[in-house]
Formats: structure tokens, C-alpha cells, sequence
């Protein structure tokens, strides 16, 4: 057993996890509807129920925006998942053709025991694929569709929260030869009175005190088995994935430890500030709101660019897609 980051630790892992380690791995929500009402969904009010599509924080209303977002963070792979993905077919086979025209790793999460049929589809141009039983019921039906995946040359296995231990599910596994991603239960504004209700306590960082317990059970018998703690999702995966995103951004920039951006900001009429940076020669970017440049120039000018009617700051935000901006400072 290897132990890694935030207190996640494997025996296996699946290419999908470890492109996600790497934050490499843009995810895909490719809807928000679901057949299914687990009690212990995590998805927000944005989304959860929806017909809406985010590639990562990024909403998509077209194949440009997946690929702005792919070059945004030089995705290496992707991830799809919902909602319930597999009950919008076609969309996943479109997404998942795209992301392979990139040359990306592609795997799936889905709760359906897929038909041959839908399998092969997806073999085509998915290399992973991690099923979900419904509150851990029904085990039985997965065999067939990891087997067949397996021969059709996908990786495939379970994925699921640490609801309990199931010794049924863990013989399944090992059984076909598939993996397990076991991960922390994590507590969300969506689903805390639910999980309440039914005995689970939230620990450090949203996690269920007892997930811990129960990947210890998992990891005793399950073969291929890797526990990944909701700590190590936002410390690891998700920081890593900023600073890929905040490196992609021009010189100018500041990347901080934590993955967001510092620049200068410049506000009010944009034709008066851009004037008076191309005389400069300073490098900046026009966004919503504004124009970002370098600290030093907004702070060396800072008098200057008041004097012409402009607000000036020093800001630091996320450098997604909807640029959210953690502090300002006016200068």
C-alpha cells in the first residue's frame, strides 16, 4: 500500500486517478439529471436536476468552449460524469470523440449497468470506465459490464463513497479482476440533513468521521484498491489543476502557491487605459470589468492612471474560467 497526499493511499492506480493527481484532468458534467435520488448526491443546487453542461467551473454551450478549457489547463485527460451521463448517450460518445481528436485519456462514471451494446459504444472512444452501485445495492448486475469492458480493452471498476463496508462488493471486484476508488464520504449544503438524518458525523474537512474506518475494511481484502480523501481532492487535485490553468496565463502574472493570480487592475473607461498602456509598451489583458497588467506598472503609475479618471488595484482571483477574485486592494 502506498500512501500519498491528504491521507489518500492506494494499492492501485488507474490511469484516470493518476492523470487526476496530476490535476491534468478536465472534468466534463455532462447533465445534471439522474434517474436516481441518492441520499447522499453532493452535486449543487446549479446543477443537480439540470439539462446543463460545465466543462470544469467553465458552462458549455458549444464544442468551443470544452476546447477553450482543454487549452486552458493542457488537459492531458478528461473526465465525464453527471447527473447520470450514460442517459445522454449521444452527447458523451460526441464529447468523448472530441477529446480523443486532443489525444486524451477519457474515462466515465456512470450508475447503469450498461447493456453489450452501450459498451462497445463507448469502448470506441473511452479508455476507463467506474461504475457506481446505488447505494451499494445490486452489485450483481456490474459484473457483466466490467468483464465485457475489460475484454473490449477498457479499463474498468467501482467507484464509490464510503457508505459501509460490503463484503459482497468487495468479492465482486476482486473477482473481475477490477479496481476499486473508494472515496471519503463528503459532506455538501445538498446533502447534510440527509446524511444527518441517518447517523453520519462530519469530520475534518467535510469528511464522514467513519469513511476512514471503512476504507481500512476495503483496503484489508480488495486487491486493486486506492482510497481518495476529500482533503486530497482540494489540497491536491484541484490546487494542482489551478496552477496547470494560472501558468497558461501570460508573464505578467504572479502564480502563488495556492494555484490564483496577481495582477494589477485597472478600471473605468477602458479606451482611456488601454491608450495609456500601448504608449508604455506594458503587456495587459482586456476582461469583463476592466484590464489586468503587472503589479509593478499599476503600482508605479498608480498616481498617473487616478489622474486620468481610472480605479486602480492590486487583485488576486482563480484563474478558471469565471475569474473569481479572492482579495483587492486599492491603491
Amino acid at each position: 500500500m502506498k500512501r500519498i497526499e491528504a491521507g489518500s493511499y492506494y494499492r492501485y492506480l488507474s490511469e484516470g486517478c493518476k492523470l487526476c493527481r496530476r490535476g491534468a484532468k478536465l472534468v466534463l458534467f455532462v447533465t445534471g439529471e439522474c434517474p436516481h435520488s441518492c441520499f447522499y448526491c453532493p452535486i449543487s443546487e446549479e446543477r443537480r436536476g439540470k439539462d446543463v453542461i460545465f466543462a470544469n467551473e467553465r458552462e458549455v454551450r458549444s464544442a468551443d468552449d470544452v476546447i477553450a478549457e482543454i487549452e486552458l489547463m493542457d488537459a492531458m485527460g478528461a473526465s465525464i460524469t453527471g447527473g447520470e451521463p450514460l442517459i445522454k448517450l449521444e452527447k458523451v460518445l460526441e464529447f468523448a470523440k472530441l477529446f480523443k481528436s486532443f489525444d486524451l485519456h477519457v474515462h466515465i462514471y456512470t450508475s447503469i449497468p450498461a447493456k453489450p451494446h452501450v459498451v462497445e459504444k463507448l469502448a470506441e472512444y473511452i479508455d476507463e470506465i467506474r461504475f457506481h452501485p446505488i447505494n451499494l445495492e445490486g452489485v450483481e448486475r456490474f459484473r457483466e459490464p466490467i468483464v465485457y469492458a475489460k475484454k473490449l480493452g477498457m479499463d474498468a471498476g467501482i467507484e464509490i463513497p464510503a457508505l459501509r463496508f460490503s463484503e459482497e462488493l468487495a468479492r465482486l471486484v476482486n473477482e473481475c479482476d477490477a479496481f476499486m476508488n473508494l472515496n471519503e464520504l463528503e459532506f455538501s449544503s445538498t446533502n447534510f440533513d440527509e446524511l444527518i438524518a441517518r447517523g453520519y458525523e462530519p469530520g475534518e474537512f467535510y469528511g464522514d468521521v467513519k469513511s476512514g474506518e471503512i476504507a481500512r475494511m476495503y483496503a484489508e481484502v480488495v486487491e486493486k484498491f486506492h482510497y481518495c480523501t476529500a482533503l486530497f481532492k482540494d489540497k491536491a487535485q484541484l490546487r494542482r489543476r489551478l496552477i496547470r490553468m494560472a501558468f497558461n496565463h501570460p508573464d505578467f502574472y504572479r502564480v502563488t502557491n495556492d494555484g490564483t493570480l496577481l495582477c494589477g487592475f485597472i478600471e473605468g473607461d477602458i479606451e482611456v487605459a488601454k491608450k495609456i498602456l500601448d504608449a508604455e509598451g506594458v503587456e495587459y489583458v482586456v476582461v469583463e470589468g476592466g484590464v489586468e497588467t503587472s503589479i509593478e506598472f499599476v503600482e508605479e503609475r498608480s498616481e498617473d492612471l487616478k489622474a486620468a479618471g481610472l480605479k486602480v488595484s492590486i487583485i488576486e482571483r482563480y484563474p478558471t474560467s469565471k475569474r473569481i477574485v479572492v482579495e483587492s486592494i486599492p491603491l
